[in-house]
């Protein structure tokens, strides 16, 4: 039996595996070619621009090692491919609020993913003030093989808000990251408040041009 830190070492080597990381790869383009073509048939349909950004990323392996640790896994690869959601994780940018939860809905009823999970931190947003709607999905990744990839739908203002978060505060020291956090919670308040406005500036916009439509009509 080897040392822990023997055991840390391997768990990278084995993460870090052409054979281990392909598969993800693959599910992460198979889920973006879904969403781009969501993307172009309600783009379509809406007039407007559905979905504004897509961004498929990896888990590094040394990611992946912190997060095992902090949820006192066993370190094994088997056992982060079946504890850990995100190995694998797509974000999803929409313009409004209502986006969001279209998305999901759309998501749920495509016939290529499984849903295993929906995590609401928009209506119910973390304790920092993280704002997502995080989709789990079983995603085709070559063959027989499936793959789980978290998805990650939020607006344009919740998306500044985490990257802000994510390299402003997450790694700072514990006094520092009590102060930003207070400030960051009050932002993340603001920023839905910000969402719902647009959303019903968008609302009332598109009444009115209905109404103009139907009054040219008559």
């Amino acid at each position: 039996m080897g040392t822990v830190e023997e055991t840390y070492q391997e768990f990278l080597r084995q993460m870090g595996e052409e054979e281990f990381l392909i598969p993800y790869q693959t599910a992460c383009k198979n889920i973006e070619r879904e969403l781009e073509l969501i993307n172009q048939e309600y783009s379509r349909k809406l007039g407007r621009n559905f979905i504004s950004q897509i961004v498929c990323r990896i888990k590094t392996p040394e990611s992946c090692l912190k997060k095992m640790i902090k949820k006192r896994y066993t370190i094994e690869r088997q056992m982060a491919q079946e504890l850990l959601s995100d190995i694998a994780g797509i974000r999803v940018i929409c313009n409004f609020l209502d986006d969001v939860y279209k998305l999901a809905e759309i998501i749920r009823k495509d016939e290529i993913l499984e849903i295993v999970k929906t995590k609401d931190y928009v209506k119910k947003p973390k304790a920092s003030g993280y704002q997502s709607l995080h989709v789990i999905v079983f995603a085709p990744a070559g063959g027989d093989k499936k793959k789980k990839v978290e998805i990650q739908i939020r607006t344009q203002a919740m998306n500044l808000w985490a990257v802000v978060e994510h390299h402003c505060v997450y790694k700072k020291r514990s006094y520092e990251k009590n102060e930003f956090e207070k400030d960051l919670r009050e932002c993340a308040r603001t920023i839905y408040k910000i969402d719902k406005k647009m959303l019903l500036i968008r609302e009332k916009m598109e009444q009115s041009q209905d109404k103009n439509k139907n009054e040219i009509h008559f």
